[in-house]
């Protein structure tokens, strides 16, 4: 085992991003080989006079960055250069079970993209695909957009889209589109994470908006709109994440109302709407002058396309366009192809189906396996929003499940600002493969989560 002790004295910030950041460093200059094991969680934590649960946060933002895996029973080590982490840690051979990432099984679609890559090679008029295009998209593209979107229950026409390279990009360029250095973007109080590094890139202030568990509330909406903090709402209405809250009729006519009352620009994130199979009325056709509708096929049908569809008010097409031309140029053609065929062949329907059926199948384990446990869900939602009974707190049990080999994601990615996460922790039920894998992992959690911690004397 590496005796690994990092420099921290000169990094400012929370304690496990500086821990994380200074192992990134001491890999890239070449203090840490590849295949170094790290030292234990407990042990680094006793060294830097932190907590295990500290230590345990930097290890879990290491192995995310694509720097480290963690081998349940062996230890932790630095990653070979170009080293896949799911290769690393092949899940037939008890790599830890992934409850942290919200991203859905892509088995379904491996046979589709088969087809398809099959068919397109027949194909004379290729070459389009392979050249520059408009920042748009193809006209045809943006058609097939209109299609998949009018299926989700979103009205709109192909003129109003702009195709991106994934929701990602999609909000990043509603942004850009709509704020200027130095904006207060209003965002709910637990808030896609994403959103706050863009904040970050872009100069942007973000004020949090309270919630319960139905959702963004409506007044406090008001209230800081009405002392002027921020023309731009950033939201996630339907299957909130990480609360799985989906906003009631009521409060999103609410919204809307004090949106046009306080000339607010709303931003909608609608990545997971496609998964009711009853479609919740999108805001973009509640308000389309003043709303950007942002979704993708990430989770409905292939991440690796890497597509995604803004609706945009007429008017603020162009910009949108301008940032993805300055970001991207456009999106890929050739996936744009790919994915309009599916629109048009119905392929996309089967996706979707496979989709909302495993998260149907999904739920229903974790209600029975978290039975008697506080949580937050919807049973055609991929993930859930558990609450923590006392007296755990949440960095402990992130680092227990972590120790036990399950992986869950931690509140504090979702918090505003310097406001304090709740003792609550997003399950992601849709990444592992097997059934059977999610109920081990879930098994592991219950158990946690009915005795207590241990207890640990960090300070002498």
């Amino acid at each position: 085992m590496t005796i690994w002790i990092p420099e921290l004295q000169q990094r400012r910030g929370p304690r496990y991003l500086a821990i994380a950041e200074a192992l990134q460093a001491d890999i890239a200059a070449g203090r840490l080989a590849p295949g170094s094991r790290l030292p234990t969680h407990r042990a680094l934590a006793y060294r830097l006079g932190v907590t295990v649960g500290t230590v345990s946060r930097a290890y879990l933002e290491a192995e995310r960055r694509g720097l480290i895996d963690g081998q349940v029973g062996r230890g932790t080590f630095v990653r070979a250069r170009g080293l896949s982490t799911a290769f690393a840690i092949p899940l037939e051979t008890g790599g830890a079970i992934d409850l942290s990432l919200n991203r859905p099984v892509v088995e379904p679609a491996v046979p589709e993209l088969a087809a398809t890559l099959a068919q397109l090679s027949r194909r004379n008029d290729l070459a389009p695909f392979l050249a520059y295009q408009s920042e748009l998209g193809l006209p045809s593209h943006r058609e097939a957009g209109a299609a998949w979107l009018a299926r989700l229950g979103v009205e709109a026409t192909p003129e109003r889209i702009v195709i991106t390279c994934g929701a990602q990009h999609g909000l990043f360029a509603a942004l850009g589109a709509t704020c200027r250095a130095g904006d207060t973007v209003l965002v709910e109080a637990l808030t896609y994470p994403a959103v706050k590094m863009m904040a970050s890139q872009l100069s942007l202030q973000l004020q949090a908006i309270a919630m319960d568990e139905a959702g963004l509330l409506p007044e406090a909406l008001e209230a800081a709109a009405r002392k002027g903090r921020g023309r731009v709402l950033f939201t996630m209405p339907t299957l909130h994440n990480p609360t799985t809250a989906t906003l009631s009729e009521a409060r999103r006519h609410a919204v809307i109302e004090i949106a046009r009352r306080f000339d607010l620009l709303l931003i909608e994130d609608d990545i997971y709407g496609f998964l009711l199979a009853t479609p919740q009325q999108p805001l973009v056709n509640l308000a389309p002058e003043r709303s950007f509708h942002v979704t993708s096929i990430s989770k409905s049908m292939a991440a690796g396309l890497r597509l995604g569809y803004v609706v945009a008010p007429a008017e603020m097409v162009g910009r949108v366009g301008a940032v993805v031309r300055s970001s991207s140029w456009m999106a890929p053609p050739l996936t744009c192809e790919i994915a309009s065929q599916w629109i048009n062949d119905q392929t996309s329907d089967r996706l979707v189906r496979a989709r909302r059926e495993q998260a149907r199948t999904r739920q229903e384990i974790a209600a029975r396996k978290l039975a008697g446990h506080r949580i937050d869900t919807h049973p055609e939602s991929f993930h859930l929003w558990l609450h923590l009974p006392e007296p755990w707190r949440w960095s402990d049990f992130v680092a227990a499940a972590q120790s036990r080999g399950v992986l869950v994601t931690p509140p504090d990615l979702f918090v505003t600002g310097r406001a304090t996460a709740p003792h609550a922790v997003r399950l992601c039920l849709s990444a592992e493969p097997s059934d059977a894998r999610l109920e081990a992992g879930l098994t592991t959690l219950s158990e946690l989560l009915s005795s207590p911690p241990e207890l640990r004397l960090n300070v002498v």
